[in-house]
């Protein structure tokens, strides 16, 4: 079968969450179909500037086309934005009471179908040759990642619905909820991480009949390692050092805890670097490390800790349950809780009085092997790559007939 996998962006040392998916599908898929993606030459996606050449390259078993980008962010966006947002943030959206939020969705859903796209466009990329490739050269099956980008939002037009697939990564954010993205959905079947975003679906587009399915991810797991906590202990946060990745909302919680605590671990973050934090008592910051740094600070960590309330997924979060190491996720986000659920390796909080209650809990150790072995066992069974190979290869069969346009 020739499969096409379209996203915004791809690049061995582009992190994204859709990202990363969309190489490891095609990566899995390849050696028993003809897979290609195709994208931009973008690795910025705060501009979307041409970055990469254009043309066509061959990594890892599969062909990488990359388009360049016509428009990248809109000098307009800013107030598009701010049409769309209406002074409220992304951070402050999960928070808002029940009324204020229903109230500011049903506003948001009001809007005129010419202003949500003209968002969609403003915030980039544009890549009209994406479009143009799977017009003329029409694969048997189009995968995209993520629903977000005009790559998608586009690129969904140039392909039958009949042949049309989405890993749509949603997020309970304010841009999801636009009508205009829940009718472009509608032409795809939507392979969805988790119960929880299928579920979210459900919500965000309740007059919108869509075709979900829950298709999961594979991860490489890491040599399993028993390790003893780090002495001194300290506790992991990996990602983004932004309001988004809910790292405000960790220190407050980190800081309230150092005073609640006579001996409290430290705090250390990894993937980002940022001057307000560096100087926090008990906070280290050590910016990007390697895979091997990252995978001993995550078996070593009294517990890894993730903050963010806007995941489909959280790849760091599997990788950490993965290393024998129990979680810590904020409540305001209901994949992660789900993923503490079924796993049963972990505990959702929403202060800080309750990250000391559950440290002090976990520096026993013995609560702390028992949620690690937990999760290593659940992620070896929800989240292998064999499991995983074996679900893609369930929606995307090797004996399977073209679809008819």
């Amino acid at each position: 079968m020739r499969i096409s996998i379209i996203q915004q962006r791809y690049g061995k040392e582009i992190l994204g969450g859709a990202e990363t998916h969309g190489a490891l599908i095609a990566r899995l898929l390849a050696p028993h179909h003809d897979v290609q993606i195709l994208t931009t030459t973008a690795a910025d996606y705060n501009t979307w500037e041409n970055s990469y050449p254009v043309g066509v390259t061959s990594e890892d078993g599969f062909q990488v086309h990359r388009f360049p980008v016509q428009q990248g962010r809109s000098k307009n966006f800013p107030v598009l934005s701010e049409i769309i947002y209406r002074g409220c943030s992304a951070v402050d959206f999960p928070t808002l009471r029940t009324a204020e939020r229903d109230q500011f969705i049903e506003k948001l859903r009001s809007l005129p179908d010419g202003l949500q796209e003209d968002f969609v466009h403003g915030q980039g990329p544009i890549a009209p040759g994406i479009q143009a490739h799977l017009r003329k050269y029409p694969p048997e099956a189009a995968l995209f990642l993520t629903y977000l980008y005009a790559t998608t939002y586009d690129g969904l037009l140039a392909v039958p619905p009949a042949r049309a697939h989405i890993v749509p990564t949603l997020h309970d954010e304010i841009p999801a909820y636009l009508p205009i993205f829940g009718r472009r959905l509608s032409r795809a079947r939507l392979l969805c991480s988790t119960e929880s975003e299928i579920a979210l679906a459900g919500r965000l587009y309740p007059d919108i009949p869509l075709r979900i399915e829950k298709l999961g991810y594979g991860l490489d797991l890491p040599k399993d390692q028993v390790r003893s906590p780090a002495a001194p202990p300290f506790l992991l946060y990996a990602g983004r050092l932004n309001p988004e990745k809910g790292v405000p909302d960790l220190i407050e919680w980190y800081l309230a805890m150092r005073e609640l605590l006579p001996d409290p671990p430290r705090l250390v973050l990894i993937g980002g670097t940022s001057p307000q934090y560096q100087s926090l008592p008990g906070v280290e910051v050590r910016g990007f490390v390697s895979e091997e740094e990252k995978l001993e600070l995550m078996r070593t960590a009294l517990a890894f800790v993730h903050p963010s309330p806007f995941e489909s997924l959280g790849i760091v979060l599997l990788e950490a349950l993965a290393c024998r190491t129990p979680i810590i996720v904020t409540k305001k986000s209901e994949v992660m809780v789900e993923h503490c659920r079924e796993s049963q390796a972990g505990l959702w909080i929403e202060n800080g009085a309750e990250l000391a209650a559950i440290t002090k809990r976990l520096s026993s150790g013995d609560l702390r092997r028992e949620l690690g072995d937990r999760g290593r066992r659940w992620v070896e069974s929800e989240y292998s790559i064999e499991s995983y190979t074996r679900r893609l290869l369930q929606a995307f069969p090797i004996s399977a007939p073209p679809s008819k346009a």
